[in-house]
C-alpha cells in the first residue's frame, strides 16, 4: 500500500526548489517589461524633417537619449511613431500596456539652455566696458 509512491516523496521538496530557482522569495518579481518607469520618462521634442526626425527622450535617470524611428530602448521597447509633437513606443510581447505615448512638453524651460547668449549689461554698453 505504501509502495512506490513513498519512495519518490522525497523528490517533492527538491522539485519545488528547482521550480522556484535561485530567486529571493521576499523580493518582488522582476519587471521584465519595465513599464513602471514609463510615467517617469519625458519627451522633449524632435529636430530634423518629416522623413527623418531625431527625438529627445529624458529617461527615469534624468539622462537625455537621442532616438530615431524603429530604435530599440531598454526593456525591449521600440520607437513606433516619432514626430515633432509626439513619440509612441511599443513595449514588447506580453507587456501591458502594449503601446505608450508621450507628447512634447510645451513651455518647459531649461534654465541652462534658455539663458541669453549676451547679458543685458553687456548688450546695453555695446558689448564693451
Amino acid at each position: 500500500m505504501w509502495g512506490k509512491g513513498w519512495r519518490f516523496l522525497w523528490l517533492l521538496p527538491l522539485s519545488l526548489s528547482l521550480l522556484a530557482g535561485d530567486r529571493d522569495p521576499f523580493l518582488p518579481p522582476e519587471d521584465r517589461c519595465q513599464t513602471a518607469q514609463l510615467a517617469q520618462w519625458r519627451y522633449g521634442g524632435a529636430v530634423g524633417h518629416p522623413q527623418y526626425w531625431v527625438g529627445y527622450l529624458l529617461d527615469h535617470r534624468n539622462q537625455w537619449l537621442r532616438v530615431r524611428q524603429d530604435d530599440a530602448l531598454p526593456g525591449g521597447w521600440r520607437i513606433h511613431v516619432l514626430t515633432a509633437e509626439r513619440i509612441e513606443i511599443t513595449t514588447g510581447p506580453g507587456c501591458e500596456p502594449a503601446h505608450w505615448e508621450w507628447l512634447r512638453e510645451k513651455g518647459a524651460k531649461n534654465d541652462a539652455m534658455d539663458k541669453p547668449a549676451v547679458s543685458t549689461v553687456a548688450s546695453a554698453s555695446g558689448g564693451k566696458k
